[in-house]
């Protein structure tokens, strides 16, 4: 929307005011270019650098004030304080110097649905490691400025980046209690079909375009890929899991829901205790929800 502003000038002697529409000047709004240089600038500029520099507190600036982060191997970290706590812990264990490669922006009115893909290094002590990670960024526009709201990573085979960011303007629309109760019955059916092995049901929950990102797995990518994908993953073992919603939160077409499960996964003869985090991007399609993208890891090493 844009918004004027007029200069009006009043003549004290008699009073008068004298308003002029052609001195209207226009502020507008920041456009998708914008946004997406905004957003390459909050992830692989102030969050990349708040990393390298082992700095809590300007990490923890980069978040919204909720902020969430999810990393392998470590409990979720819900809000500043905690936020801080967490990176403090990181930094006294690791030093970390990262470069972020945006794959593909969803851009909304209020949120961004980003993947990305990182690679640098990772120094304990004197050992220096290379380091390879996929994220999913859920970040929110504060003011003019974009903020990590939802943050979940996890670890990938092998490091691929694409050729270059996908951005995509995100359809306005207006959302219901109705299509939240959609989208929390969509984690359900897929639950359900996660559970009874079901490849071809698992695969009717996601969009055709769908990405799945598993932990030191190749992304996938594509509504077939994605069946092969799970069918491949059933053939080894069986996946005993409730999941629990979190949040559900919807900007227009899309949206995003984070969750938790816990159950066990069965293998041969062997059944495990096994628990999860994950974080969906979903979208309507012609009326119906769907799983645009999923990315997950464990909140302990298993």
């Amino acid at each position: 929307m844009k918004k004027y502003f007029s200069i009006c000038l009043v003549a004290a002697a008699t009073l008068t005011t004298a308003c002029n529409p052609s001195n209207e000047s226009a502020i507008s709004e920041p456009t998708l270019a914008d946004d997406s240089t905004a957003i390459v600038n909050l992830i692989n500029g102030t969050y990349r650098d708040a990393l390298a520099a082992s700095n809590a507190g300007s990490v923890v600036a980069a978040y919204a004030n909720d902020g969430v982060v999810m990393g392998p191997g470590a409990p979720t970290a819900v809000g500043s304080e905690a936020l801080a706590a967490t990176y403090s812990a990181i930094f006294d264990a690791v030093g970390l110097d990262l470069n972020f490669h945006i794959d593909q922006m969803l851009i909304g009115n209020r949120y961004a649905f980003v993947r990305s893909v990182s690679t640098g290094t990772a120094t304990i002590g004197e050992t220096e490691a290379r380091e390879d990670n996929r994220e999913l960024f859920i970040v929110e526009r504060d003011s003019a400025d974009w903020k990590i709201a939802r943050y979940l990573y996890n670890k990938q085979d092998t490091y691929k980046a694409a050729d270059s960011t996908a951005v995509t303007a995100v359809a306005d629309a207006e959302n219901t209690a109705a299509d939240t109760a959609a989208v929390e019955a969509l984690i359900s059916t897929y639950q359900t079909a996660l559970n009874a092995s079901d490849a071809v049901a698992v695969a009717a929950v996601y969009t055709t375009d769908a990405v799945v990102m598993g932990p030191g797995a190749p992304t996938v990518s594509g509504n077939a890929n994605v069946q092969q994908m799970y069918a491949q993953l059933f053939e080894g073992m069986t996946l005993n899991l409730t999941f629990h919603i979190d949040e559900v939160v919807l900007d227009g077409e899309y949206g995003f829901v984070r969750s938790h499960s816990d159950g066990d996964v069965t293998a041969g003869d062997a059944t495990v205790p096994s628990s999860f985090r994950e974080l969906f991007v979903v979208k309507k399609v012609d009326g119906e929800w769907k799983i645009a993208w999923y990315e997950y890891n464990q909140p302990n090493q298993q």
